[in-house]
């Protein structure tokens, strides 16, 4: 079977996104874990690719798309947002031949360092990774607890928690990205206060300062959640658990990482319970992972 790569196009993207649905529900299986991970729609996807095409790539043979790798940059910080493969085509080098080709964009663009998100139960991947200059460095943890339980454990929080409206520039935010992850993802906020995910974005503050930011999902999934360096960090994430809430989910997750013991402290006391690990993956060490909690393996 003769595989072909090229730039994908934005017409490629819910078929793309089928492979992705389809490998990852089929790890999930393969390692114990349900396979119900939705087919989402390329709303983020089709963003990035309008604001640089040249990170996403696209594997095909016999007329279908076999394998699909997407990349985004911000500032000179490269990530690998996803990279899958059929299940039935994964013996084909088509990961490093996917991977090389968006590692390539990090290249073009003079990023100072890559990164990526992966399951921590796929060691193929990981070795994958590994073999191209990519090391494990923050273990993740996925967390979930049900509505009703929290909504006995949660008590009024003395931090005001107010939406952050669209505009054009919000610098508290860009100074808190810079504080935690080193850089600033200006478009990508844009974007999510734009409504692009469909997602609240609030605003933690506590004494009148600024003490962290939190996007919302309406399946009450909080992160990414960025806190302050002066931000008692149990009262910002009960602050956000209690925003949550009130978008009457059926039960709240987010995703915490290992280094980040006070808020792993303050979820495991509210009930939250370990769904599915991850590691992140990096060329250099980067972040306080003490103080910014993911949105998903894609977004980071």
């Amino acid at each position: 079977m003769e595989v072909t790569y090229r730039p994908a196009e934005p017409g490629d993207l819910e078929e793309a996104l089928r492979v992705v649905q389809l490998a990852y529900n089929d790890l999930r299986v393969r390692h114990g874990l349900p396979g119900n991970i939705p087919l989402r729609a390329p709303i983020f996807q089709r963003f990035c690719l309008a604001q640089a095409s040249d990170g996403m790539w696209i594997a095909e043979a016999e007329g279908r798309i076999v394998g699909y790798a997407f990349s985004w940059i911000c500032e000179k910080f490269w990530f690998l947002s996803q990279l899958f493969v059929r299940p039935q085509t994964q013996i084909k080098g088509i990961g490093q031949h996917l991977l090389s080709k968006t590692l390539a964009q990090a290249e073009r663009h003079g990023a100072d360092n890559r990164a990526l998100i992966t399951m921590a139960y796929n060691p193929v991947s990981i070795g994958l990774y590994i073999k191209n200059g990519l090391f494990p460095r923050e273990p993740l943890y996925r967390t979930a607890a049900p509505a009703a339980a929290l909504r006995n454990q949660i008590k009024p929080s003395d931090h005001n928690a107010i939406r952050i409206e669209p505009s054009p520039s919000h610098q508290w935010i860009d100074q808190m990205d810079e504080a935690t992850l080193g850089f600033r993802r200006t478009a990508h906020h844009r974007f999510q206060l734009a409504g692009g995910l469909g997602t609240r974005a609030v605003g933690i503050d506590q004494g009148g300062q600024p003490a962290g930011y939190a996007y919302i999902s309406a399946e009450g999934h909080i992160g990414p959640l960025a806190m302050a360096p002066h931000a008692e960090i149990d009262r910002v994430v009960r602050a956000a658990v209690d925003v949550a809430l009130e978008g009457s989910p059926e039960r709240v997750s987010m995703i915490v990482p290992g280094s980040a013991e006070r808020a792993m402290a303050v979820t495991a006391a509210l009930g939250f319970r370990i769904e599915e690990p991850y590691v992140l993956m990096a060329a250099h060490p980067f972040g306080d992972w003490r103080r910014y909690l993911p949105s998903n393996p894609g977004y980071m």
